[in-house]
């Protein structure tokens, strides 16, 4: 199978995904009921909601910029921006392409090696999961109902999760810290490979890696880690915003919110364009079974909460990819270069 075959069957299982999660979603649904819950919101809360939602992408653009800095120094925040928006955009296109096309944008518009940049992602990437079973582990905390009985996967995910996530980030961090053992094992996969391949490769690894360089600098953990706990109290605090949006804030808190976050962020987490379906069913359940919202309330929430983030981050991201003259087959399709 070649290799936009294979790209075309990956688009196609996405495409297929959110339709079954819109079904699951929607099902059994009084529209008209449906319809007067989303009519009666006050979008005013949903535009607070969207300012917050800006705010946490600049502060996780910030913290970008510590991971990127022994790449480059003095990176500008707007370019920072650019890249985390563009890539949010395209993820609303095509699922996971945005991780490719947020290290493409930073190394176009700051001339650094698109895989150091990526290396930055996937260490975000690892902190984000992090990040969210650490909400998992708050969740029993804040929220006393029927949990395992609604959700009864929700701690076994977190423990396997946990453990992928560790193994992977012990591994490459070891890499990065021996590049002895990362040049014997390069060795024995280039025997594998054609003679042209093999110092693409040896780049590519070694560029990846530098994009760890920053866990040697200790001195950034602390605004690392502030940083990312503010990314997440503002995916919680919009949350709770969204309650005030359906006159659910008399009935639900912001440890509530704190519980509908970790689980709604299972469905953003999956491979469908912006969470579309995903995001849809995982939220709604949450409010339906945990908390006893009616079904088209709840429905109606994330379908709104939704769609100001969904377009609300495409229009953004449209905005700076047009602006900063980014082709999506580059962005998504480059080969990345050789360490400098």
């Amino acid at each position: 199978m070649t290799t936009r075959s294979k790209t075309y069957l990956k688009y196609f299982f996405s495409a297929l995904l959110t339709l079954l999660f819109l079904y699951l979603a929607f099902r059994g649904t009084d529209f008209a009921k449906l319809y007067e819950a989303t009519r009666n919101a006050n979008y005013w809360w949903m535009a607070v909601m969207f300012g917050l939602l800006m705010v946490s992408h600049a502060l996780r653009s910030w913290r970008w910029k510590y991971m990127l800095a022994p790449v480059k120094e003095n990176i500008r925040f707007r370019n920072l921006f650019s890249g985390v928006m563009i890539g949010y955009f395209i993820n609303n296109v095509l699922p996971r392409a945005g991780e490719l096309a947020r290290p493409y944008t930073i190394g176009k518009l700051e001339s650094i090696p698109k895989s150091a940049a990526f290396g930055t992602i996937v260490i975000e990437r690892m902190i984000d999961t992090v990040s969210f079973l650490l909400l998992v582990v708050l969740v029993p905390i804040v929220y006393h109902g029927p949990l395992r009985e609604s959700f009864p996967w929700l701690a076994n995910a977190g423990i396997i999760i946990l453990c992928v996530t560790l193994v992977l980030l012990v591994v490459t961090v070891a890499l990065m810290l021996r590049r002895d053992w990362t040049d014997a094992i390069l060795s024995v996969a280039g025997k594998f490979l054609p003679v042209r391949f093999r110092r693409a490769l040896d780049g590519l690894a070694h560029s990846f890696l530098d994009g760890f360089l920053f866990l040697k600098q200790p001195g950034n953990f602390l605004i690392i880690f502030v940083l990312s706990f503010l990314v997440w109290f503002m995916y919680i605090l919009m949350m709770y915003v969204s309650f005030c949006a359906f006159d659910l804030d008399g009935q639900l808190g912001l440890g509530d919110a704190l519980v509908v976050q970790a689980i709604s962020s299972i469905g953003v987490a999956m491979p469908t364009p912006g969470a579309t379906g995903t995001y849809h069913m995982f939220t709604s359940q949450a409010l339906v079974r945990l908390f006893r919202i009616p079904d088209e309330v709840a429905l109606s929430f994330a379908t709104v909460t939704h769609a100001v983030g969904y377009i609300g981050i495409t229009v953004v991201g449209l905005y700076y990819f047009l602006q900063d003259h980014i082709k999506v087959s580059e962005a998504v399709g480059h080969v990345s270069e050789e360490r400098e």
